[in-house]
């Protein structure tokens, strides 16, 4: 009896050796076998670190930015600095003659650096373009200081172009404008005057006295016709306007 009940004991547990385990049941793990650890997939760590790039990129260029709006801030705090391009850089030319009103002048091929109408004018002309103006006709009004360089060049320049002036031979703008009506003032500067300036008063004064200008006097020509001769002007430009003179006294 004792026999057969240990008999059953093994049967019962030969049997629950031979069952199959149960879907979903949990097992301990072996004493010897270490737990698994989680692992991320590669895809997923891949786009995080595209995420963390494109984060510092973004931080970088707002960084940037603020830099630049920060320069732009202080440089509006600046005090401004006008920058003025050197007066060497162009040469100032004066045009000043006894022409007729509607007389047109161009300066350059096409007047591209000016056209003057009348008596009087200015122009610029970039200093390396200079050659450009200066042909036989320009030369001759310099020569006869119708045309001035006003400033642009230095004392070597202006010696190598013959416009070194000296102090007083030349009519300012407002004494070329109102020759005649200065009256006396201009006596006292006509001495000093360069020879194509003479010319310029002799022909303003004819011009006053046919009109029957009262600044053109007797005593002034006369003061005017001496110094011509003093400075060897042939013929005596004043010469006319006194032989004028002389004919509207004696028909009076």
């Amino acid at each position: 009896m004792a026999k057969n009940k240990k008999n059953q004991a093994l049967e019962g547990m030969e049997e629950e050796r031979m069952m199959p385990e149960v879907e979903g049941a949990e097992t301990e793990p072996a004493a010897d076998q270490e737990p698994k650890e989680d692992t991320v997939p590669e895809s997923e760590v891949a786009t995080d670190s595209q995420e963390m790039e494109a984060l510092r990129a973004q931080n970088e260029a707002l960084k940037k930015q603020m830099e630049e709006m920060q320069a732009q801030i202080s440089a509006l705090n600046r005090p401004t600095v006008v920058q003025v391009a050197a007066e060497t850089e162009r040469v100032h030319f004066l045009w000043q003659a006894e022409v007729a009103p509607e007389n047109v002048q161009t300066f350059g091929e096409g007047g591209m650096y000016g056209k003057i109408v009348g008596k009087t004018g200015s122009f610029y002309v970039p200093k390396p373009d200079l050659s450009r103006v200066m042909d036989e006709r320009n030369r001759y009004f310099l020569d006869k200081r119708w045309l001035i360089v006003v400033s642009g060049l230095d004392q070597e320049e202006r010696e190598a172009l013959g416009v070194d002036y000296k102090e007083g031979e030349l009519l300012d703008k407002n004494a070329f404008a109102r020759m005649v009506e200065l009256g006396d003032e201009l006596v006292e500067l006509y001495g000093e005057l360069c020879a194509g300036h003479k010319e310029m008063v002799a022909r303003r004064y004819g011009e006053a006295f046919a009109q029957g200008s009262p600044y053109v006097t007797r005593d002034r020509v006369l003061r005017l016709s001496e110094m011509s001769k003093a400075a060897e002007m042939e013929p005596n430009p004043f010469q006319r306007i006194i032989e004028g003179m002389n004919e509207r006294d004696a028909g009076k």
